[in-house]
């Protein structure tokens, strides 16, 4: 073997060493340039659950908190089920997906580690609680107040008021026409109510116990107002504001009108939002949850139609 040849083989062992001795990952971080923002892809976060919040506040917010933030290269795309928002934070991409799917659905994604938030109409079940049994009280933010209001159709707006017992009856199919509420009126009653996935929709069976009364789902209020507009004998639940120029009238129960500060009205609900446990040691989540909380966000609480929690203590 020549001295050439010699100082070859050695020169190639050293090099084979050298790379055996790697931490386990160098290579592949020596391809990608390493762990510079633009190889990294982008940051994702997705915040999901109950339509009630996610259809105008939580862009309101949402708007107003990533406004403020000077971001840069900060876009918002409008998806056929939410938003897209983009930015780029210290030279990689951020995005942060608004996909409002039902408060069950948003409570599921957060105990599978599928989303960093969760908006609901609720408290969580007692069953999702348990697969997230680390749940800390500062994952929870009480964010607003809605009253949800029974409304009847326009033809039967002489109908002012129906009480808890009715309600209850209605719900569970014991009273079936609006003979049995009011004599001036007849018909068979029919029931719009949010789809299974909803807050809305527990919460409501909460109130009035199980569900016996035929009945009609739909996967988002929208939907619901335009049954029932189109509907003489129909009955529903929907949120305090609603759209103007709606065939509906408001019926009181239990001697009560809906009204956003009645602490005693009956369909008067907490909304919440769920923060994922990872998501609390992030700064963005962590002040995005100040901001909900501080006189700014409170203040969009109320122009989107809902109740200030300051003004409910």
């Amino acid at each position: 073997m020549t001295v050439f040849q010699i100082k070859h083989f050695f020169y190639a062992l050293v090099l084979f060493s050298l790379w055996a001795c790697q931490p386990q990952g160098a290579s592949s971080l020596i391809e990608q340039g390493g762990d510079s923002p633009q190889q990294l892809g982008p940051k994702l976060y997705k915040i999901t659950g109950s339509k009630t919040l996610g259809a105008v506040l939580m862009p309101a917010l949402l708007d107003a908190y990533l406004g403020q933030l000077q971001l840069e290269k900060l876009e918002k795309e409008h998806l056929s089920a939410g938003y897209l928002y983009s930015w780029e934070q210290a030279g990689r991409k951020v995005r942060l997906e608004l996909l409002p799917k039902g408060s069950q659905a948003g409570f599921m994604a957060l105990a599978t580690g599928q989303a960093q938030m969760a908006m609901a109409s609720k408290e969580i079940d007692d069953s999702l609680l348990a697969q997230l049994p680390a749940l800390k009280q500062e994952q929870q933010l009480l964010l607003a107040y809605d009253a949800l209001r029974v409304l009847v159709h326009k033809e039967k707006a002489e109908i002012k008021e129906l009480s808890k017992l009715q309600l209850d009856k209605i719900f569970r199919g014991e009273i079936r026409d609006w003979a049995e509420i009011d004599l001036r009126f007849s018909g068979p009653i029919r029931l719009y109510l949010r789809n299974e996935q909803s807050g809305s929709f527990h919460f409501v069976q909460r109130i009035l116990g199980a569900l016996g009364a035929a009945h009609k789902q739909q996967e988002n209020f929208d939907y619901l107002l335009q049954d029932l507009a189109n509907d003489p004998n129909g009955l529903a639940f929907a949120p305090y504001d609603l759209p103007a120029g709606l065939s509906v009238s408001t019926v009181a129960v239990a001697g009560r009108k809906a009204n956003l500060q009645d602490l005693q009205y009956l369909f008067r609900r907490p909304l919440y939002l769920y923060l994922d446990a990872l998501a609390l040691k992030d700064p963005f989540w962590v002040d995005f949850m100040a901001f909900c909380q501080s006189e700014e966000g409170q203040k969009i609480v109320a122009q989107s139609g809902f109740a200030r929690v300051a003004s409910s203590l």
